[in-house]
């Protein structure tokens, strides 16, 4: 493409998106199309197009694959970033949003307009698209369970996947509070306080849903992205897999990183024996019990800052090795690589904490093993120092840039109120059931014994004579993020440390999948037809428990009752109105009405960093006490609104004061549903009355 063609057709693009911004604002009638436009360009702004031009102008050498995945992971974290800070500086709403857009269109330009970096391109692009399909194949499986679980209604119940005890219902109080006012965000589920959580992958969803209108209500695009980042993380493995090994190894990588898991699956062949297998009940998750590592798929489908920071992990370190291991060269391309990937680790910070981290320890272990090596053959090490400036000027550089207008608010307030963390025992104080060593194979299974098989047998000779050169990389990354865990915890709530060891699956799978391709090269036909999907079965046969679950649990999230409260809500009160609700997973005021509450479900705070134990018992009793006590909790948290649902009903006696407050002078009843649940009573709303 030269850069005149290049210019022209962003002109084009630059010309066509201003036309839809301004026909949609300045003309209703269009508005139909105008949303559907809206939220198109959002997709291709937020989702490819920044990327897919930086790929295209520094990086025309690499594979469709590597580019597509830079596509992605780039336009994601560039356009939220770039959004987040517009809108810190002139307020979030759509035309921030088309503001941004129009930065980037220019920029966009002015880099295709830039000299061209001539390179040339990386050949075996067929081996590679049998990667891309495989990972959209594992796509496709996702988005099955996720359209079967995720925002269903049943019975006019609604359900939001499983049994909904996962963190799906607070990631729709996150996009729907800062959809409608709650910029910048403080927590949805604990009112008051500014928002420290990793929160920028449903910052990315919520700008798709306020681009395709204000005020619009889009819940199933929690699937759709869902979908797309599990595809970005499945090619992402493929890529380090075929760098290290071969795109065969990257197949089985793919297979074993995404639907991987323990044997947890032997609970469910022992019930199905024993005529006690339900499909609604056997889980291949089990909390504090032995199978308590989640399968990495269990994650995939719910955990949404994982679904970012997992790909971004995978895609720095492939580049921070790639760039190492070829920067001796003194090629531009190295150090281009070894900045791209500095850059994804700053930029992945807010989306996830952890894996931001982990990468940097990456870097670290990589960067001392080179640095050492270089000693011993007598070269210096100037080149690990010019590394060491590019990794970390361009890493914490957007980590300040996101850090600094957070600090200078808690400098010029009270502070984080309540936050408290600290260093805690190690997970397996916790967690670990019985012997270490039958427990962690119990739960990380076949993929982690095939891995430490390729540990103990690897084979150096065709295709990679230099594949022992590797082995630091893999077991440095797998081995750290397995100990760290069980050094100690530092996360507020010491369960989250069992990320690490999602973390530490990435190498396991690709150990495993060069493993299962070396046995394949060594056994006969036959033998290879049996032995590798077998072994391949039983690596992903927990993954199935975990699906088949998850689609045929129907726990309600909401009634249609609830939900109808829940949009009254939205249509009816202030942006930002602050509600008193019991501390459910579920809460139609905030999951649906996008408004405050003074406290969620308690681990969610608690999990962020939060003393939680006041405002708990604050609610109770609000909830327990006289009307006094009532009133007195939600003049304290500026709570405006009273929520009296079905989760008040059922753990607490409110019911029997419903008279009282409908009688009380400081209260007004603002919204009544008679409709019980079972004979659990309506549903009340009650606002404070403004002295």
């Amino acid at each position: 493409m030269s850069a005149r063609s290049a210019s022209v057709r962003v002109s084009l693009l630059f010309l066509l998106a201003a036309a839809v911004l301004a026909a949609g604002i300045s003309h209703p009638p269009v508005q139909s199309f105008y949303h559907c436009a809206s939220i198109a360009l959002a997709f291709v702004f937020t989702l490819f197009l920044p990327g897919y031009v930086i790929a295209e102008r520094w990086f025309s050498y690499l594979h469709i694959d590597e580019k597509l995945v830079l596509s992605i992971l780039l336009s994601v974290m560039l356009s939220t970033h770039l959004i987040y800070a517009l809108s810190l500086i002139i307020g979030y709403n759509r035309l921030t949003i088309a503001f941004a857009f129009l930065i980037m269109l220019i920029g966009l330009w002015l880099v295709l307009l830039s000299q061209p970096h001539h390179q040339q391109r990386l050949s075996g692009e067929r081996q590679r698209l049998k990667g891309i399909i495989i990972s959209l194949g594992i796509a496709i499986i996702a988005f099955t369970v996720l359209s079967k679980t995720v925002w269903v209604w049943r019975q006019n119940q609604l359900i939001i996947s499983g049994s909904n005890w996962q963190d799906t219902p607070m990631h729709y109080e996150i996009i729907e509070s800062i959809n409608n006012g709650n910029f910048p965000p403080e927590m949805p589920y604990y009112a008051g306080v500014r928002m420290v959580y990793h929160y920028f992958v449903d910052f990315h969803t919520a700008i798709l849903e306020k681009a395709y209108g204000s005020g619009a209500f889009l819940p199933h695009l929690i699937g759709v992205t869902n979908t797309i980042f599990i595809f970005v993380f499945a090619l992402s493995i493929f890529i380090l897999a075929s760098y290290l090994r071969d795109e065969h190894a990257g197949y089985y990588a793919i297979l074993i990183g995404t639907l991987g898991a323990g044997f947890s699956f032997v609970s469910g062949l022992y019930a199905l024996v024993h005529g006690q297998f339900v499909l609604t009940t056997n889980y291949a998750f089990e909390y504090g019990k032995f199978f308590t590592i989640p399968p990495i798929f269990d994650n995939l489908l719910q955990q949404r800052p994982q679904l970012i920071g997992l790909p971004a992990l995978t895609t720095a370190a492939y580049l921070l090795y790639r760039g190492m291991h070829h920067h001796s060269s003194s090629s531009s391309s190295s150090r281009r690589e070894i900045a791209l990937s500095g850059l994804l680790v700053g930029l992945s910070f807010p989306f996830h904490i952890l894996a931001c981290l982990s990468a940097m320890l990456i870097f670290i272990l990589n960067f001392i093993h080179s640095g050492i090596g270089d000693v011993k053959r007598g070269r210096g090490i100037n080149k690990q120092i010019e590394t060491f400036y590019i990794f970390s000027l361009s890493s914490i550089s957007p980590v300040l840039l996101y850090l600094i207008p957070i600090m200078m608010h808690y400098s010029s307030s009270s502070g984080i109120v309540g936050l408290s963390i600290g260093i805690k025992p190690p997970w397996i104080y916790y967690f670990l059931e019985g012997n270490p060593l039958v427990f962690y194979i119990g739960n990380l299974g076949l993929p982690l014994i095939l891995a430490l098989l390729y540990l103990l047998f690897p084979r150096y000779e065709h295709p990679h004579p230099d594949q022992h050169r590797h082995r630091f990389f893999i077991y440095s990354w797998m081995f750290t993020l397995l100990a760290l865990p069980n050094l100690f915890s530092f996360t507020p709530n010491p369960w989250d440390m069992y990320k690490f060891f999602h973390y530490a699956w990435i190498p396991i799978a690709i150990a495993a999948g060069c493993f299962i391709t070396d046995l394949e090269s060594r056994l006969q036909w036959n033998s290879t037809l049996i032995v590798i999907p077998a072994l391949l079965l039983f690596s992903i046969l927990s993954s199935g428990m975990l699906i088949t679950w998850n689609i045929s649990t129907n726990y309600p999230a909401a009634d249609v009752h609830e939900y109808e409260a829940g949009l009254w809500v939205r249509n009816n009160t202030p942006p930002k109105s602050v509600f008193l609700t019991w501390q459910s997973i579920h809460a139609p005021v905030s999951m649906i009405g996008g408004r405050l509450r003074v406290l969620g479900y308690v681990n969610w705070a608690y999990g962020h960093g939060f003393n939680i134990w006041e405002r708990v018992n604050d609610i109770k009793r609000a909830y327990s006490g006289n009307i006094n006590d009532t009133l007195a909790v939600m003049r304290r948290y500026n709570a405006t609104y009273l929520y009296i649902g079905r989760e008040e009903m059922r753990h607490t006696n409110i019911r029997r004061n419903i008279s009282k407050l409908e009688s009380c002078k400081q209260l007004e009843e603002v919204y009544r549903d008679n409709h019980g649940a079972k004979g659990e009573g309506g549903i009340y709303i009650f606002a404070l009355r403004t002295p």
